[in-house]
């Protein structure tokens, strides 16, 4: 079993975290950190784990064994890390945060988006380094664009529609700054720049993404770029329409292209914003960095529901 502790056990993200990690075949937690909660059980914190954990949080954990860290806390705990780490040495580190603050010491943390550092987070990555839920989103969007040199040297502007609770914690330059310095990686010949605008829906939890950019490529051709994820299980590119339906309570993002008028390719995405980028993705590292399928514990029934229009034959 991967023995794991959770620092900033009280955060939403946790939450799903803890749901996704109480049902792996392969995990158990072992130490839950949040400070004020010293004593409280994680079902008196996080809904859907009555029966599943009997866990209690305390502000410094002290497991026998640990295997893996997940910091889940709001501005990352790197003291806490570190000292974990000194009684723990080969134990792995997965940070999800979302304040400079957290991001200031992540100079040897890999970059946990799998579509991307795959290879280096199998290959011995010891830490790593969650994207932001716009972020993941746009990229597996975008980098098999940038992959294949398609990206024309022109400003992209992205649009998120994005639940309020996301919406309101969001460091948009921040977004931007992260998704134009991957794209700058992948294609060296793109030197523009990404605007990220943001409208909060009325959903919970679905993320969904469009952009119109500047191509004369065949439509056919362009899909062809999504093959790259042929061998991922989480990442899609389709040419027909999309909605939050298909990836509510999964790790999937799925990507729709068309081509609705002129030159112009229009992208669309969807994702999970409580998943991708988030508890869901933290998962998907989890399993790559502790050898195991990817699919691992992430093999999740969609919790939303719409029907197929009448028409489609859906067996």
């Amino acid at each position: 079993m991967i023995r794991t502790v959770i620092l900033g056990a009280e955060t939403a993200e946790a939450g799903e975290l803890i749901r996704i990690l109480a049902m792996h075949p392969d995990v158990e937690i072992v130490g839950a950190q949040s400070y004020g909660n010293e004593g409280v059980a994680l079902t008196s914190l996080h809904h859907g784990l009555i029966g599943e954990t009997s866990q209690l949080c305390t502000v410094h954990p002290n497991p026998e064994r640990c295997d893996m860290i997940l910091d889940f806390s709001a501005d990352g705990l790197p003291e806490l890390t570190t000292s974990l780490l000194g009684r723990f040495p080969d134990a792995k580190v997965i940070r999800l945060a979302r304040t400079d603050k957290a991001y200031a010491d992540a100079g040897n943390f890999v970059y946990a988006l799998p579509e991307i550092n795959r290879k280096a987070l199998v290959r011995g990555a010891s830490a790593a380094r969650i994207p932001q839920p716009l972020a993941s989103t746009a990229l597996v969007a975008l980098y098999p664009l940038a992959s294949h040199l398609l990206l024309p040297n022109a400003d992209i502007t992205l649009h998120f529609d994005v639940p309020a609770a996301i919406a309101d914690i969001t460091d948009v330059a921040a977004v931007e700054k992260e998704i134009g310095e991957i794209l700058r990686g992948v294609q060296m010949s793109w030197n523009a720049s990404v605007t990220v605008t943001l409208s909060p829906s009325n959903t919970r939890r679905s993320i969904t993404m469009s952009t119109d950019i500047p191509m004369q490529i065949e439509l056919e051709i362009v899909a062809g770029t999504f093959e790259m994820y042929d061998d991922h299980h989480f990442a899609f590119g389709i040419t027909t329409a999309v909605g939050p339906s298909e990836v509510a309570g999964t790790e999937k993002c799925v990507v729709s292209l068309s081509r609705p008028e002129g030159d112009n390719l229009h992208i669309e995405a969807v994702a999970d914003a409580r998943m991708r980028g988030g508890a869901g993705e933290a998962v998907h590292v989890l399993n790559l960095l502790a050898g195991l399928h990817e699919r691992t514990g992430l093999a999740l029934k969609a919790i939303d529901f719409l029907p197929l229009p009448s028409n489609s034959n859906p067996d």
